[in-house]
């Protein structure tokens, strides 16, 4: 079939289907945890609509801060998929031979980029929810230019980074959209600003809409291999690196990038929720107090797969001996500082920045790390992923077994959300103990359980 020069016929579509079956129907446990999350969303959804179709019962005040939290829970949401929990950089989705240009390549890459699972189940819950409450339809259709917005805000700034254009005035200006988006959304959920809300609105609305015009008519163009920033192949040893153990070096020289991520994650996090709690408005940050203040990121990101991360040592020792206790003296000699280090930080900010009446909270510390600690050794020893590639932001994604991670934050949320304390220690003690089965299979050499991890970390990836 024969195309216009310059063209390449209808290779958008093709790429869209190929990235929506990637995305939301993968294969394995993945697809499984896909539809819970979205069953999970419709759910949510439609108690949101339930509610809001009952708005006569919801006090006055109470209605708008629920409609401000909407949309400050979806722009967060939005926006931080590609930051968090790993810096998501912007690549030309056809290579450089083809006859497409590289603003259409641009274009396509902004297409391709909305399609990820957390953009889709935010966007899930709106359209839900807008068809169980339709009289709601203004500030919910608000509420998709701002899930539209976010994405837009996202890209052109990362479209800017990824070209080395970082001083161009256009990432300036995106700034300022994201700076009135945050006055804007804090002003709906009642800070007091001498600033016009409608001027911020619009500015943060239709801002970053109108940016991604402008930055394909004039940043487009450079969006080929010509322009693109290279990436660093090798990081570079330090000299407090020289002084560790080789075990500790090779596991931070591939983990430190997630553990980076993941500290700054839970300090953004606390300190925000605390410094709302002080005022007196938690709002949407408190749903996710647990999820940053419990060791769970460092299990999520890293230590759910520990082995899979220290492959090579754990093959040379498998090969050699077998299931050994070295590897489970390595594995707590790796976590359990990490571990140390997480509740340390959880505990300085919740002292220093929260309320007395939320200090009680400090026992759940180590009460969750037990349990944590037994799930993170059930995924490195079972489900085990060979992590060989060099561990950046743009390519830390799905290093841990989704299954376990799933698991984590379940057990971080009911320990956190149930009420009795005898019930928490039960859970607690529970799962801790399941840890007494890879602890001996390791302790005697299970063969069958030796040969899985074999296979397991030695598979093509």
């Amino acid at each position: 079939m024969a195309h216009q020069p310059g063209r390449l016929g209808h290779f958008l579509p093709y790429l869209l289907g190929r990235q929506l079956l990637a995305v939301f129907w993968p294969a394995g446990e993945r697809r499984v945890a896909t539809l819970l999350i979205g069953i999970t969303v419709g759910l949510y959804s439609l108690g949101l609509g339930y509610l809001l179709n009952h708005a006569d019962t919801i006090p006055g005040v109470s209605l708008p801060k629920l409609l401000a939290a909407i949309n400050t829970t979806l722009f967060a949401t939005v926006l931080m998929a590609d930051f968090l929990p790993t810096y998501r950089t912007v690549e030309r989705p056809l290579p450089e031979p083809l006859p497409v240009s590289a603003r259409l390549n641009a274009v396509t890459a902004f297409v391709l980029d909305l399609v990820s699972v957390r953009r889709a189940m935010s966007l899930l819950f709106l359209l839900v929810v807008v068809a169980v409450a339709p009289t709601f339809w203004q500030p919910l259709g608000l509420s998709l230019l701002v899930w539209l917005s976010a994405a837009a805000l996202s890209f052109n700034m990362r479209l800017l980074l990824s070209v080395g254009r970082w001083w161009h005035p256009l990432f300036w200006l995106n700034l300022l959209c994201l700076l009135a988006a945050v006055f804007w959304l804090g002003d709906g959920l009642g800070w007091q600003l001498p600033i016009s809300t409608n001027w911020l609105r619009l500015l943060a609305v239709a801002g970053p809409l109108l940016l991604w015009v402008v930055a394909l008519r004039l940043v487009g163009p450079r969006f080929s291999a010509r322009y693109m920033v290279e990436r660093m192949t090798e990081p570079t040893e330090s000299q407090w690196q020289n002084r560790l153990s080789p075990e500790w070096k090779l596991y931070l020289r591939k983990t430190w990038p997630a553990l980076l991520m993941g500290v700054s994650f839970k300090l953004i996090m606390l300190v925000a929720t605390g410094i709302l709690l002080r005022k007196g408005d938690a709002g949407f940050m408190k749903s996710l107090f647990y999820f940053s203040f419990l060791p769970v990121i460092s299990f999520t990101y890293v230590n759910n797969n520990l082995l899979g991360y220290c492959w090579v040592a754990t093959t040379n020792e498998l090969e050699r001996l077998g299931l050994t206790p070295r590897l489970l003296t390595s594995y707590l000699r790796l976590v359990l500082p990490v571990v140390f280090v997480d509740c340390l930080l959880s505990a300085g900010v919740l002292l220093a920045l929260f309320p007395r009446d939320q200090w009680k909270q400090l026992p759940l510390l180590p009460l969750a790390s037990l349990p944590l600690l037994a799930l993170g050794l059930w995924g490195s020893l079972y489900k085990a992923k060979p992590i060989r590639k060099n561990i950046d932001f743009s390519t830390m994604r799905n290093n841990a077994s989704t299954l376990m991670n799933l698991l984590s934050i379940g057990l971080a949320a009911v320990l956190y959300l149930m009420p009795w304390w005898w019930a928490r220690v039960a859970l607690a003690l529970v799962v801790t103990l399941t840890a007494v089965v890879p602890v001996r299979r390791i302790l005697t050499n299970h063969g069958p359980t030796r040969r899985q991890l074999w296979h397991k970390l030695m598979q093509a990836q």
